[in-house]
C-alpha cells in the first residue's frame, strides 16, 4: 500500500513538473482583445512629436510649413543682434496698482515666439503678477537678425516715458496649447489636434485610435459668432469660421475637411485642398466660376490680415449685416441673421 501510494505521488510531481516546464517554454495565452471602447477609457498619455515622427515623418514636415506651424516658434529661429539681457516689465492684468518685475531674458523660462512677434514668458510666482504666462516683448527684424522690443508701453510709474507692459497670454490655448499639456513643444504639435498619443503608439490596430476631425478643428475656430456686452452679435474676427453656420454647407453637412486638408499646405501655405480656392469649389460645383473675393469677404479693421474670411460663401454680405463701421467689431443688426442664429446657437451667451 505505501509504494501505490509513493508511486501515485511520484507520477503526480511528474505531471506537474511537466507542466511547468511545458508552459516555461511555450507561448503564453492570448489576452482577450481590448475593445477601442475599453481602450479609450485608458488614460491617455503624451508622446511627443518625435515619437509621431517614426511613422509619420512626411506629414510631421508638411504642417512645419502651415500656419499651424508658424503660430509659435522657438526663440532659437530668432537670433538677435545683441545678447539677451535683463528687462523691466509691468503687470498689464493688475489694474489696481502698478505691479513690475525684472526678467533675465537669458535665464527667464522663455515658452517661444507666437506669430513671429510675441515673446512668450512664465513669469516667477514670486514677481506678484496675476497670472503666470504672459507676453513680455516682441522680436524686430533687424537686418538679418533681430532685436528684443517692447510688446506694448504705458507710463506706469509716471515719469513721462513709457514703460513696458507684460500681457497675459489669452490666445495660449489655441497658439500655444503645449505649455499646459506638453511644454516641451508648448506651439501647436500633432497631439494638439489628435490628442495624446500613448495608446494609439501601443495599440496594435491603429485604426481608429488617432482619427481627427471637424470637430478638432472647431477648438480653435468655432463657427457661433460672438455676443458683446451690449447684447449685439458680432462676427468672429480673428479667428472663427465666419458665419459658416448661415452657408448652404452647414445645412448639407458638410464639414471642414471637405475643402481643408490637416496636414498639407497648399502653394500659398494654405490647408487648401487646392492651390486656387475657386478650384476647391469647382470640385463639387463643375463647370460653375467663383470668384472667392466676392464670395469670402475679410474685416478691414483687422491689423494683421490673419484672421478668416467670411464662410457663409455669398449668404451673409458685409453691406447687409447692419454694422456700424467705426466699431472694430463687425456687429450683426440684420434680423433675418440673428433669426439664424437664435435657431442654432439659442444658449450663446
Amino acid at each position: 500500500m505505501k509504494r501505490v501510494k509513493q508511486f501515485v505521488l511520484a507520477l503526480a510531481f511528474t505531471t506537474l513538473a511537466g507542466g511547468v516546464l511545458a508552459g516555461c517554454g511555450s507561448q503564453p495565452a492570448t489576452a482577450p482583445e481590448q475593445s477601442k471602447e475599453t481602450a479609450n477609457m485608458q488614460e491617455a498619455t503624451y508622446v511627443g512629436t518625435d515619437t509621431c515622427k517614426v511613422c509619420h515623418a512626411e506629414e510631421a514636415a508638411s504642417v512645419a510649413n502651415t500656419g499651424h506651424g508658424h503660430a509659435f516658434k522657438p526663440l532659437s529661429d530668432f537670433p538677435t543682434s545683441q545678447p539677451l539681457g535683463e528687462i523691466t516689465v509691468y503687470d498689464s492684468s493688475n489694474t489696481e496698482k502698478a505691479v513690475s518685475t525684472k526678467i533675465d531674458m537669458s535665464k527667464a523660462k522663455v515658452y517661444g515666439v507666437m506669430m513671429n512677434d510675441y515673446i512668450v514668458v512664465e513669469v516667477p510666482k514670486e514677481a506678484g503678477f496675476k497670472d503666470s504666462i504672459y507676453r513680455v516683448a516682441k522680436v524686430e527684424k533687424d537686418g538679418d537678425k533681430y532685436t528684443i522690443a517692447a510688446a506694448s508701453q504705458k507710463d506706469m510709474d509716471k515719469d513721462g516715458k513709457g514703460d513696458w507692459m507684460a500681457s497675459n497670454f489669452t490666445c495660449g490655448s489655441c497658439h500655444a496649447p503645449g505649455i499646459t499639456t506638453n511644454p516641451d513643444e508648448p506651439g501647436i504639435s500633432c497631439e494638439s489636434c489628435h490628442g495624446p498619443g500613448s495608446i494609439h503608439v501601443s495599440a496594435e490596430d491603429k485604426k481608429g485610435t488617432m482619427d481627427v476631425s471637424d470637430k478638432s478643428c472647431l477648438t480653435c475656430h468655432p463657427l457661433e459668432p460672438a455676443k458683446d456686452a451690449k447684447g449685439n452679435y458680432t462676427v468672429q474676427n480673428h479667428y472663427g469660421t465666419r458665419d459658416f453656420f448661415a452657408s448652404a454647407h452647414a445645412e448639407s453637412n458638410i464639414n471642414c475637411l471637405k475643402c481643408h486638408s490637416t496636414h498639407k499646405a497648399n502653394a500659398n501655405g494654405q490647408l487648401l485642398k487646392k492651390d486656387n480656392p475657386s478650384d476647391v469649389c469647382t470640385t463639387c460645383h463643375a463647370g460653375e466660376k467663383f470668384d472667392i473675393t466676392q464670395m469670402m469677404w475679410k474685416n478691414k479693421t483687422d491689423a494683421y490680415g490673419h484672421i478668416s474670411a467670411d464662410h457663409s460663401f455669398g449668404a451673409i454680405k458685409y453691406e447687409d449685416l447692419g454694422d456700424d463701421p467705426a466699431t472694430k467689431p463687425i456687429e450683426i443688426k440684420n434680423q433675418r441673421i440673428i433669426d439664424i442664429i437664435n435657431q442654432k446657437f439659442p444658449n450663446l451667451k
